[in-house]
């Protein structure tokens, strides 16, 4: 497999040759500041300062709109060695995803000890091509030769036996402990006692000869240890089973003493080569089915006589071969039943038709992820290929403009790029406003002297004008995850917080999440025009919008008589959800949460208070910014519904909403000590999610259910503060106290960290 990955090497990566800013150091998170510091100063002595180019800081690991700027920089700098300097392991898969991403294959990419997880490994051993070839330091690899004077082991030895143990090879870390063990034993029985400072006086003498290092301690403590560059090898390809494979093994290519350069590549292979050698490699490790092999670009090239996308097709034959192949066909129907002969048959087409249409299937799918990516010299590999199936470049034009209308009209933005300062930056340089609402960019945007997007071809209908999302790079815009309820009243600050507040507690990447916000989503120039949209047409599209997201995310700026529940549209997406049972998930900004978390607090009279906020609901009266929208949902609700029914179903949904959120309250206060906050995971939280399939919203006994919860937490929460109360004796007091270990000048910051 090494041997012919190796032969990519012919298609050089971006950096074509060895120059000036050469290497670059991307620091992930903001505690690595000194670190990349600390990498920066060595890689300039040994490859010389001007070599060296600009560092790229990303604040988080989430910051993917910084980290795209920063690589684009790299790659036209010619960059060709990117280094990596985090403490989070996911920062290397976020780094290769963006890399890959801008088709930019430096000559290799390095980190320290980000491969070395359990995690990583396995992703890679099941498929996760994109990251192998990385290089890493580290300071222990089961390639290691020496033996262990006390164990009498040597480090595979040592990873044997683990694997056997454990079921997953071990890292650096399990070999440092096992040698701190072998260190510790060692010097109990030179002491021949068991006392600390005999045991210890002998620790301070050691000098042994493990397989992990030389257990020797300097004045300091430590031990001297040499590291040593692994290189993560590629996985077998995608026909593999996917079981694992014992010999799945890092190898190390540096230093010479230890390397094994019959598996060092170097530089790295295209990203359409290592693409092609994945999917296109046999059981058997060759690629292209053995009858052919990746070609730099990306496909097959095939052996005489065959051809095809994996060169599995034989190439037609000639015409005497088909006269001499009637010939045998014949003779062996004097000898072969001829039933028997036709199930062959059928059998042989049945199969050719399914590998076709497996081809078929593989060359579409690498044709929407092109599209989704804008690589229009994907495009074109991918319909030459389609051209063997009898595509014409009629049918592919076709195809294309179809794809890109389907996808402008499933895309969604990415959250990453709503918290980014470039958005910021735009939205305030726009508006001239610190904190704009969208109403106020949506003035500029597009009214103001520069439309954006005002000039650019619609994929939807070839007019021009486009959606703002059709404007947005590969980064920003993908099938959209989630469905964003909410209003363009709100503030710049307002959609950052809400949204930054509920990734961080889901733990979710915003790199990866997509939302469906119509600013972003509908062509504005095409409603701005005054065409007229039936009713049914706007029910069709919104409900085809929010079943194909199939899930909602409703963003609340207040609690207290928020605008959310004054907006027909709002009103009308809850109906929406409600009725086709979609999850919803309610996010307050961090500052409402505390204000909601005040009024909890504050007892009996605090829960009324929301409770009468969050069910004053008129969807008769909700207003919308275009009168005729306004009409126009309100036709929708009126042709399966009535107002009435409608604003009960928002009241029981709401109502249902605190009693959860009251709940979650009440166990973390309740939480033992040093368990509070409010993430999502721990299973308590302000941020939930409701309106799962079978919890039956919208029907009589959701009202019930949700009085019922509110009721039983309020009786919970009475019984349990009482008990922490400062004036124990003032249990029928409606002012709710709360003992000094959980004071609000403790709670909030664990609540904030979460929220």
């Amino acid at each position: 497999m090494a041997s012919e990955i190796d032969a990519g090497r012919a298609n050089l990566p971006d950096g074509a040759r060895c120059g000036p800013k050469r290497f670059s150091i991307i620091c992930v998170g903001p505690t690595q500041l000194g670190e990349c510091d600390l990498v920066r100063e060595e890689a300039g002595r040994r490859f010389g300062t001007e070599n060296i180019a600009e560092d790229i800081y990303i604040p988080s690991i989430l910051s993917a709109a910084a980290l795209s700027t920063g690589l684009l920089r790299c790659k036209e700098d010619s960059v060709t060695v990117v280094y990596v300097q985090s403490i989070v392991f996911e920062a290397l898969t976020t780094v290769l995803a963006a890399l890959e991403l801008l088709d930019y294959t430096p000559y290799a990419v390095a980190g320290w000890g980000l491969t070395q997880s359990q995690s990583y490994r396995e992703k890679v051993q099941r498929g996760y091509w994109q990251g192998s070839h990385v290089l890493d330091v580290t300071i222990w690899d089961e390639s290691s030769t020496t033996t262990g004077e006390f164990s009498g082991m040597t480090s595979a030895a040592f990873a044997s036996r683990f694997l056997q143990r454990w079921a997953y090879r071990p890292s650096y870390l399990a070999a440092a402990q096992f040698a701190a063990l072998c260190a510790l034993s060692k010097a109990i029985e030179a002491a021949n006692s068991l006392e600390v400072e005999a045991v210890a006086s002998e620790m301070r003498l050691m000098n042994l000869s493990e397989f992990y290092a030389r257990v020797k301690f300097d004045a300091y403590g430590q031990i001297a240890v040499t590291p040593l560059v692994t290189q993560v090898p590629p996985p077998r390809g995608s026909k593999d089973p996917g079981l694992f494979d014992d010999h799945f093994v890092y190898k190390t290519v540096w230093p010479e003493t230890a390397s094994d350069f019959t598996f060092h590549t170097f530089p790295l292979p295209s990203w359409a080569f290592r693409r092609c050698f994945f999917e296109k490699v046999d059981l058997d490790g060759t690629a292209c089915f053995g009858r052919g092999h990746c070609g730099a670009g990306g496909a097959c090239v095939c052996q005489d006589g065959w051809e095809g996308d994996s060169c599995e097709i034989p190439r037609t034959t000639t015409s005497s071969d088909t006269m001499t192949m009637t010939i045998i066909v014949a003779v062996l129907g004097a000898v072969i039943a001829a039933a028997a002969f036709a199930t062959l048959v059928r059998l042989y087409y049945r199969r050719s038709h399914r590998k076709l249409q497996e081809q078929l299937a593989a060359l579409f799918a690498m044709l929407h992820e092109a599209h989704w990516m804008r690589d229009s010299q994907r495009v074109s590999q991918v319909w030459k290929s389609l051209q063997n199936f009898g595509y014409t470049p009629a049918r592919a034009s076709e195809e294309v403009a179809r794809r890109s209308k389907e996808q402008s009209e499933e895309a969604g933005v990415c959250i990453a790029y709503l918290l980014s300062q470039d958005f910021a930056d735009l939205a305030r340089s726009r508006t001239d406003k610190e904190d704009p609402t969208f109403y106020d960019m949506k003035d500029t945007f597009f009214f103001g002297a520069k439309p954006i997007g005002q000039e650019q071809t619609c994929p939807r209908d070839g007019g021009a004008g486009c959606a703002l999302i059709d404007t947005l790079v590969p980064a920003h815009r993908r099938r959209c995850t989630y469905f964003l309820s909410w209003t363009w009243g709100y503030t710049l600050s307002t959609v950052q917080d809400g949204l930054s507040t509920w990734t961080a507690i889901e733990g979710m990447a915003p790199s990866e999440v997509f939302l469906f916000m119509c600013f972003f989503v509908s062509n504005q120039y095409r409603i701005l025009s005054g065409k007229q949209v039936s009713a049914a047409e706007l029910e069709h599209t919104f409900e085809a919008c929010l079943t194909r997201a199939g899930r909602m995310v409703a963003l609340l700026d207040t609690w207290d008589n928020p605008r959310y529940l004054n907006r027909i549209w709002t009103i009308f997406e809850q109906h929406v959800a409600i009725k086709k049972k979609l999850p919803v998930t309610m996010v307050l900004t961090s500052g409402a949460t505390d204000a909601l978390i005040a009024q909890y607090e504050a007892g009996k009279p605090g829960l009324l208070r929301v409770m009468d906020a969050l069910t004053k609901v008129h969807s008769e009266s909700a207003e919308a910014s275009v009168p005729d929208d306004a009409e126009a949902v309100k036709s929708i609700i009126l042709s399966s519904s009535t107002f009435p029914d409608v604003d009960n179903q928002i009241k029981n949904f709401m109502l249902h909403w605190m009693a959860s959120t009251f709940e979650a309250h009440m166990k973390q206060i309740m939480a033992p000590p040093g368990k509070l906050g409010l993430g999502k995971r721990s299973g308590t939280g302000l941020l939930v999610t409701v309106g799962f399939e079978g919890e039956g919203f919208g029907y009589p006994a959701a009202f019930q259910m949700a009085r019922t919860r509110t009721a039983a937490a309020f009786q919970m929460a009475r019984k349990s503060l009482s008990s922490l109360s400062k004036n124990p004796e003032d249990e029928d007091s409606s002012t709710v106290y709360v003992s000094s270990d959980l004071s609000m000048s403790e709670r909030p910051q664990a609540m904030k960290c979460e929220l």
